[in-house]
């Protein structure tokens, strides 16, 4: 059977019972099956990853111990450099561009002699508007979320067991949410954005889709740590997230009506998600919400808009009509913006971020729905990014992962909530409910 997962994958190439060339013959079936409904992909390159595995085919039988993402097949969503691929960020304004550089996750991805099969769909320039022909992996009538739409809709479909995404505002967790797969949002700059076109640079953060925590805890340590040719990376080494049975958590609830304010179907697959915790032996407890929750949401969108404008700058200047109306439009006004809006509004950001931390006073995380909805119908929209908005906002860490299936058969998702660089937080608490629950080993027909 196909395994679906980077550690399963793992496991039977350390038995050696299967090759890289034969486990990625058996993706490429998957996605020779499945790609005409979803359209994940923008490009691929089958025979650039089909030589690859056969090299690794007479690697592996000499190497005793392999790499954790050694073989594994993946895709990037496509504002991640390549070289020598095209990167065209799903907009006409730089289309046929090819990479000269590797992102420095691909670049250590290549490291580990993962195998890239080719570039994910995003929303234009990983931005508002311009959504991709991507579909639901679950309901090709809907949504997959966005902008990592490719990424999170291969994952969910068996595509692949892992795909590169970002986040600027929701483009990770929402996708995770609507398509039943898990990721964890980092820290902003426990992993290097270098070589990734950027949406804001002081907001975007870089992780993968994965199947399930044990994946996360895989990929999280190969990727994190600093970067030189990104200065916003930590500089101290982060110590590697495990996977372990703990003592119970103190599960945090805000008590602002922000998340609640969601479709009766999430917030009652949110309670039983609660419920489930609180079996296992968490405390829930009701947390109050900092003064100043809505003042920052507000500042997200100053600070996003400016940063965005202030990058395609460059470009609207020579080919404002190749974007799509509404990033045009965005573009034009964020120009607009003065430097004293943008600087009160990173000062906004920057005493929050004080603030939000006493909400962790009692509690160990906090928890919401990850998305206000099960995907929405349509491509013409990727949905609301207002649950996770104000977490990128304060760049503290945050895990989506499925919390069961509305009446629509569509999935949803909660979104636990940590500390700055408390990653290992969410791990524990993720691993205790996948640990009680089945929803991340349910996969479309």
């Amino acid at each position: 059977m196909l395994p679906r997962t980077i550690s399963a994958l793992r496991n039977l190439y350390a038995r050696r019972a299967i090759s890289p060339s034969e486990a990625l013959a058996e993706f490429l079936a998957v996605i020779e099956r499945k790609e005409p409904t979803v359209k994940a992909w923008t490009q691929l390159h089958t025979d650039e990853a089909i030589a690859h595995a056969r090299r690794l085919d007479q690697v592996m039988t000499r190497v005793a111990e392999l790499p954790p993402l050694f073989g594994v097949p993946y895709g990037a969503k496509d504002i991640f450099h390549a070289a020598g691929w095209p990167t065209e960020a799903g907009s006409k304004v730089i289309a046929g561009e090819v990479s000269t550089i590797d992102a420095t996750v691909v670049r250590k991805l290549r490291e580990q002699n993962a195998l890239l099969l080719g570039k994910t769909t995003t929303t234009e320039f990983a931005n508002w508007g311009g959504p991709s022909a991507t579909t639901n992996a679950w309901n090709p009538a809907h949504t997959p979320g966005g902008s990592s739409s490719g990424s999170a809709a291969a994952v969910a479909s068996g595509m692949v067991p892992f795909a590169l995404g970002t986040q600027t505002a929701g483009s990770l967790s929402r996708p995770a949410a609507f398509n039943g797969v898990t990721v964890l949002k980092p820290s902003y700059g426990r992993i290097s954005k270098h070589g990734v076109i950027p949406a804001a640079l002081s907001l975007d953060h870089i992780s993968a889709f994965t199947r399930d925590i044990a994946d996360t805890v895989l990929f999280y340590n190969a990727m994190a740590g600093h970067d030189p040719l990104d200065p916003s990376t930590l500089t101290e080494a982060p110590v590697p997230l495990t996977l372990r049975a703990t003592a119970p958590m103190t599960i945090g609830v805000l008590d602002t009506p922000y998340f609640r304010n969601a479709d009766p179907e999430v917030l009652a697959l949110y309670e039983a998600a609660l419920k489930t915790l609180a079996e296992a032996g968490c405390r829930i407890i009701e947390v109050p919400t900092p003064e100043g929750f809505d003042a920052c949401v507000a500042a997200h969108g100053v600070v996003m808009q400016t940063e965005v404008a202030h990058y395609h700058r460059r470009y609207f200047a020579e080919r404002a009509e190749l974007y799509n109306p509404y990033l045009r439009e965005y573009i034009r006004e964020g120009l607009k913006i003065t430097a004293d809006r943008y600087i009160d509004a990173q000062a906004v950001r920057q005493s929050y971020r004080k603030a939000f931390a006493a909400a962790f006073a009692e509690a160990d995380v906090l928890a919401t729905p990850a998305a206000p909805t099960t995907a929405p119908a349509g491509l013409h929209e990727t949905g609301s990014p207002a649950f996770n908005q104000p977490f990128s906002n304060l760049g503290v860490p945050t895990l989506a992962l499925p919390d069961g299936f509305a009446s629509n058969g569509l999935p949803s998702g909660l979104q636990l909530i940590a500390p700055m660089y408390e990653e290992q937080r969410l791990i524990d608490a993720g691993y205790l409910f996948q640990s009680n629950t089945d929803w991340h080993l349910r996969v479309p027909d």
